[in-house]
């Protein structure tokens, strides 16, 4: 679900926080280093987001952050902020060439780096060891 952050909620912080888990404090983030990404261009994406790709790619920029249960995308729309919270269970991660594709259930987005690099993101590789990490505790056999 796809939640406008322009003013804070309560009731969306907490159903974030139930959702994807609580940010990491700060004895974290020094000791693992950044849970943020670089910025991203927005490339595709399903209808339900609604971005015009008509604009100049500033306006279609996005960031993600990486918490304990899953991921946040957050990005604006004309003058408004939107974040789209995916737990681990949902996510699933393509790359083909620059353009990295982050889908849950019927919603996707296609995103790529603003700046061409030849090895993959390494907040992407951070965020798929972490999700690795997060469906190894439930792992059944």
């Amino acid at each position: 679900m796809i939640y406008n952050t322009t003013r804070t909620y309560r009731d969306i912080d907490k159903a974030v926080d139930d959702l994807v888990g609580q940010q990491f404090g700060l004895l974290h983030k020094i000791k693992n280093g950044s849970i943020g990404s670089e910025p991203f261009v927005i490339s595709a994406c399903s209808p339900d987001f609604d971005i015009d790709f008509n604009d100049i790619d500033y306006n279609r920029k996005c960031n993600l952050e990486l918490r304990p249960k899953g991921v946040i995308i957050h990005f604006r729309k004309n003058s408004s902020s939107f974040i789209w919270p995916i737990p681990f269970h949902h996510l699933t991660i393509y790359k083909s060439g620059r353009i990295i594709s982050i889908f849950e259930n019927t919603s996707y987005l296609k995103i790529k780096t603003l700046v061409h690099r030849k090895k993959d993101s390494p907040f992407i590789q951070r965020l798929l060891e972490a999700k690795s990490i997060f469906t190894e505790q439930y792992h059944i056999i």
